[in-house]
């Protein structure tokens, strides 16, 4: 057992240790950045179909969607 080869050498743990912190860290931000852009993102689009649904009321009021039979007959 004592001549074992290693894939790493013993006394570069604590590099290969502190290395694969530091990636499992860079990961994190990314990924941290990655659902902070795609919840931006939402937001506009949200945003731009609100504003262009109040644009085509607003350039056509007859256009507004049809009154459902049984809306009728509750009001």
């Amino acid at each position: 057992m004592a001549d074992m080869k290693h894939i790493i050498e013993p006394e570069r743990f604590g590099l290969w240790i502190a290395a694969t912190f530091v990636i499992a860290l860079l990961a994190l931000v990314v990924a941290f950045v990655g659902i902070k852009r795609s919840d931006d993102l939402m937001y506009m689009t949200q945003t731009q179909v609100l504003l262009l649904n109040k644009k085509i009321e607003t350039a056509n009021p007859s256009a507004k969607a049809p009154v459902i039979p049984a809306q009728q007959e509750q009001e």
